[in-house]
């Protein structure tokens, strides 16, 4: 329990660098909001001002949250109590389909020469990740990857 709670407070926040993208920037406030968050859940966090435990973590805890997939960070931030913060992290065949997913989609991207948002190039393989969040780990077996 003492490392979870550990682990969770290491999603911490960090201040935003002019190379940062406007995904990064994105996910760096959702890790303030879900370490926030995770202040207020937990035993040890009770009578702490999150905003203060948030800006007393070193950046390289950021950047470990930045580095978690988003559907960890969103269901971090709506949980209830710490033991839906376990819940929130998948096992790793199924981090492996969502990486296998997003890969594929970038790929896509590239070999189209399309860097943004197409839905034809998008909403398959969406599709696909979030089969493999919802926990079918074999949802992307059938994606070819470069």
């Amino acid at each position: 329990m003492k490392y979870l709670v550990i682990a969770a407070l290491a999603l911490a926040a960090c201040e935003e660098t002019a190379a940062d993208t406007p995904e990064v920037v994105a996910a760096k406030a959702q890790c303030k909001d879900v370490l926030k968050h995770v202040v207020q859940i937990t035993p040890r966090g009770q009578g702490k001002d999150p905003e203060q435990v948030v800006a007393a973590l070193p950046i390289e805890d950021i950047q470990a949250c930045v580095a978690t997939e988003p559907e960890v960070r969103a269901c971090m931030l709506v949980v209830p109590d710490v033991a839906g913060v376990k819940k929130c992290i998948p096992n790793d065949e199924v981090l492996a389909c969502m990486r296998t997913a997003a890969t594929a989609k970038k790929q896509a991207h590239d070999k189209a020469k399309q860097p943004q948002a197409d839905p034809a190039i998008d909403k398959p393989l969406d599709d696909i990740r979030a089969r493999c969040w919802a926990g079918d780990a074999k949802a992307a077996d059938g994606l070819k990857l470069d």
